[in-house]
């Protein structure tokens, strides 16, 4: 099982710094995340990731995951042959949807519904497949009119891998056969509205991310599988609100005592998961969970 840490929503963290107090601990991968703001404001990801590249030796390094309606899927390509070169072949590129409404209508983006949302990352992964298999692209679709004719960039290094994310079933279907790596995203019904909804997160249950991880093996048996958890690690008072926003649900497994998250972790290889990647939801988790690995 691979452990991967997004970096925290904390406006006064320096990725660099970060990523090398990560890596020391034994996370396997780091990860920048690709907002404007979720409640601070965040680094750019791919400045971010550039500066995790540089401060680290052997942690893999990721998106996770860049927002397919910030930018075209082009300039993903470009910035992650880029930064595959920056880490020495250690990056993995993840690109998702979207699903934050506030932060696009802000910056005057177009919030489209979810049935949209879908098809444009689609068409926006298989243009990035061919960028990152092919070097070439010609593609034409309902969102997207791409003609890349000679080699996009000559890297150091091989392609990075592909990562997608995604939640609901037509996401897993269509999204599984075109990348290198899946990942599901535990909290997909409750941010469908483009918030997160905690009383939607609460009633999340086990059979509903099993049911996930089998429509992605029926699709495409081979692929390794991740999936993406919200944690809050430390004592029942400490982190009590955050537990009873989630009542009974499946996702209340990962909020509480370090015992308690630490073996609820390690119940997912059961399930087929190999890595698991962990956004705070309280300070601190990531550093009180490095013990387990």
């Amino acid at each position: 099982m691979e452990y991967f840490v997004n970096l925290p929503n904390d406006q006064f963290l320096r990725p660099g710094k970060w990523a090398k107090e990560m890596e020391s601990l034994g996370w396997n991968g780091v990860c920048a995340s690709d907002h404007f703001w979720v409640i601070h404001s965040y680094p750019h990801v791919f400045v971010a990731a550039t500066e995790m590249a540089c401060n680290t030796e052997k942690v893999k390094l990721t998106t996770s995951f860049c927002n397919n309606l910030f930018r075209s899927p082009v300039e993903f390509c470009q910035a992650a042959f880029s930064l595959q070169q920056a880490s020495h072949g250690r990056f993995e590129a993840g690109l998702g949807a979207g699903w934050l409404e506030e932060e696009l209508a802000a910056a005057g983006l177009e919030y489209p519904q979810p049935k949209e949302r879908i098809s444009r990352y689609v068409e926006a992964l298989k243009i990035a497949r061919d960028i990152m298999k092919k070097q070439r692209c010609h593609f034409k679709g309902d969102f997207y009119n791409i003609s890349i004719e000679r080699d996009f960039l000559t890297p150091q290094y091989d392609a990075p891998p592909l990562v997608g994310s995604a939640g609901g079933p037509r996401a897993l279907k269509e999204v599984s056969p075109l990348v290198d790596r899946i990942e599901i995203n535990s909290t997909a019904r409750a941010t469908r509205g483009g918030k997160i909804d905690l009383e939607i997160m609460a009633t999340i249950e086990e059979q509903e991310i099993k049911a996930q991880i089998d429509l992605v093996k029926s699709v495409n048996p081979d692929i390794p599988i991740s999936i993406f958890l919200l944690i809050a690690v430390g004592e029942e008072n400490e982190v009590m609100e955050i537990q009873d926003s989630l009542g009974k649900g499946y996702l209340a497994n990962f909020i509480g005592p370090e015992e308690k998250v630490r073996e609820n972790l390690v119940s997912l290889e059961l399930l087929g998961i190999d890595r698991i990647q962990l956004t705070e939801f309280f300070p601190g988790s990531h550093k009180r969970l490095s013990e387990m690995l």
